[in-house]
């Protein structure tokens, strides 16, 4: 093939790089770059009609290499300059849109990017031009990479807003790979073997770009050495994206246009005689939903997930219409299961967050609590792998982890914000409560006895340290400061937990011996409250419950539990339910932070970072720490 690449071992001395990372300028139609982009990659079998297809996968594998290694070193605007051709001339015959305007060539190379992801079909021969497209984009976004803190003024995704016209057709092209691009490419280029051809010729180009330009021959920031990625697939790749672009609600002082329209798309199998004209898009909601549930367990997947239950109304409600919202509700409860399971549990996960935060946003909706106590499950052995869970609904399931995450956050992480929102999901539910079994209903007063001791042994802590500085005139502000909120947390969630046990006492009493049974059998625990200004109200009707079951069971001769249960179910239904004073109904709305962009930018570029296959140099990384876990 003569100058053409076409094996790893003609690369090092191969006059076309030579002359692409010399300081002569090259001409746009200048004979080298038809040869460049004809190195051997397999990427398809030769035939005419492919060649262009596979050049254009070539040269973006290229540009993007050469973008990531200037976007870590120059700024914004510099990286920017280097797009402008000042000293060749273009060719008078040169095709150009008269009909639109670029601010520069870096925005016009961005919005071809745009335009290959809306425009080009996907198949066989193009999904790797468009994984390319996508690792290209993420590439020139990436200067928030190398930035302390998040900014919302990134010169690209300015580029990006101003393409609003493109916003619903891009969310579309990137959901609809979500849905349809899920197995590995054979096309993919992986950053992490030696032997690809691609990766050998970055390579070397980098050794001579360093050497020719920056006279550096020890730089590592390109190396992938050790560097392993996931198996890389489109729809990876474009959720990815599409979570970065759409996780800014502002861009440069104005709407983001890419958040508005994921909020927007409706139902495509959903027959109406009404014209929806806010309607960005439609997209199958089954196949969505579908695949969601698959994949949950994976970050990007939970992330969007929660974008959507958030933000489109319209989805939102399509889940919560499922006669099959176990699919989606088991694999959300286990994620956070296994998160505070884990000997390595840490209360700040991102996943974990929001994994709790779905549920949250579920326990909204009555017909939600109501159902998944009529939703029965079988055989759930990742709760506790020593001894399976026979039979259980989702409601107790979903009860289950809560009160265990509440437990772990209590004893050992006191994070306020797992806390509260744990507490409220429950809340949420509590009116609902029905037919909890005895293993829910040990769980949910073992964690009302948790946090009543371990209040307890605050107060006494806070009285001895008082005690302390009275002795010494010394006071410690710090540790009194943090002894005041973990026991005003503590005292938030006993009554909130007390609150609960009175909702599902005022609505579903009849329906739940096995809660009443439980309470009798700590009774004791319920005499810490009666003097405690902040319980007192809500011990009256569990006291009130208390004196009418035992007196029905002291007349039990048997001291079997069945009997017991039996008795108190037969006593349940006699109970006249007006007799419990009426509190206001438990409802908690999650309402999303005003710097959610402080939450959500850095977690999706790690994401994006461990798992789209691009390289970037960790001692450069100043958004996230790359090292944590």
């Amino acid at each position: 093939m003569g100058a053409v690449i076409s094996s790893e071992t003609d690369i090092n001395s191969n006059e076309l790089l030579k002359k692409l990372v010399g300081e002569k300028p090259i001409s746009d139609n200048d004979p080298l770059w038809n040869q460049m982009f004809s190195f051997n990659m397999n990427l398809m079998d030769e035939i005419n009609s492919k060649i262009f297809l596979w050049q254009n996968a070539n040269a973006l594998i290229i540009i993007r290499y050469v973008c990531n290694f200037l976007v870590q070193r120059l700024s914004e605007k510099e990286f920017i300059n280097y797009f402008e051709s000042t000293l060749v001339e273009t060719p008078t015959d040169s095709i150009k849109d008269e009909t639109v305007e670029y601010e520069n060539m870096a925005e016009e190379f961005l919005v071809h990017l745009v335009n290959i992801l809306c425009k080009v079909p996907v198949n066989d021969f193009t999904i790797g031009i468009h994984m390319e497209a996508i690792r290209c984009i993420i590439v020139l976004l990436s200067s928030q990479l190398y930035q302390d803190t998040v900014s919302e003024n990134c010169i690209f995704l300015r580029y990006l807003v101003k393409q609003d016209s493109k916003a619903a057709e891009l969310v579309h092209a990137l959901l609809a790979n979500f849905l349809k691009h899920n197995s590995e490419s054979i096309h993919c280029y992986k950053e992490n073997k030696p032997e690809s051809i691609v990766i050998s010729l970055a390579s070397s180009m980098w050794s001579a770009f360093r050497l020719t330009v920056l006279n550096d021959s020890n730089d590592d920031s390109l190396s992938t050495k050790n560097h392993e990625f996931p198996p890389q697939t489109l729809g990876l790749l474009s959720c990815a994206l599409l979570m970065h672009i759409a996780g800014y609600p502002v861009i440069n002082k104005k709407p983001n246009p890419f958040n508005e329209k994921l909020a927007l798309f409706q139902n495509a199998q959903e027959v109406s005689s009404m014209v929806n004209l806010e309607a960005s898009f439609k997209l199958d909601f089954t196949a969505l939903y579908d695949r969601i549930c698959g994949t949950v367990e994976q970050p990007f997947s939970m992330l969007l997930l929660y974008m959507l239950l958030h933000k489109n109304s319209g989805f939102r409600n399509f889940v919560l219409s499922r006669i099959n919202l176990e699919n989606l509700v088991v694999p959300v409860v286990k994620v956070l299961n296994d998160r505070v399971s884990s000997t390595s549990f840490r209360a700040n996960s991102h996943h974990t967050y929001l994994a709790l935060i779905v549920v949250l946003i579920l326990s909204e909706d009555d017909f939600f609590c109501k159902i998944i106590h009529e939703t029965m499950l079988k055989n759930i052995e990742w709760y506790q792998p020593d001894r399976p869970i026979p039979e259980i609904s989702l409601g107790g399931l979903i009860i289950l982890v809560f009160t265990k995450t509440i437990h772990m956050n209590t004893v050992k992480t006191r994070d306020r914000y797992l806390h509260t929102n744990c507490l409220a999901a429950l809340a949420n539910m509590s009116s609902c409560f029905k037919n909890l079994n005895a293993m829910v209903c040990q769980k949910l007063i073992g964690l009302l006895e948790t946090m009543t001791k371990r209040h307890a042994k605050l107060i006494q802590t806070m009285r001895v340290n008082a005690e302390a500085s009275e002795e010494t005139d010394e006071i410690d502000d710090l540790s009194s400061t943090n002894l005041h909120h973990d026991i005003t947390a503590l005292e938030e969630g006993i009554r909130t937990v007390l609150e609960m046990i009175n909702s599902c006492l005022c609505n579903n009493l009849r329906n739940n011996a096995h809660l009443i049974y439980t309470i009798l059998y700590n009774r004791e625990l319920f005499e810490h409250f009666h003097n405690h200004p902040m319980f007192q109200d809500l011990v009256w009707n569990i006291y009130l419950v208390i004196n009418h079951f035992s007196g029905r069971i002291e007349t039990v001769k048997s001291s079997s539990v069945d009997v017991v249960l039996d008795t108190i179910a037969k006593a349940a239904i006699i109970w006249p339910s007006d007799r419990l004073k009426k509190f206001p109904e438990l409802k908690f709305k999650y309402v999303e932070d005003e710097n959610t962009v402080e939450f959500f930018v850095p977690y999706v570029w790690r994401l994006i970072d461990r798992n789209s296959g691009i390289y970037w140099n960790p001692n450069l990384i100043h958004l996230f720490n790359p090292d944590a876990i």
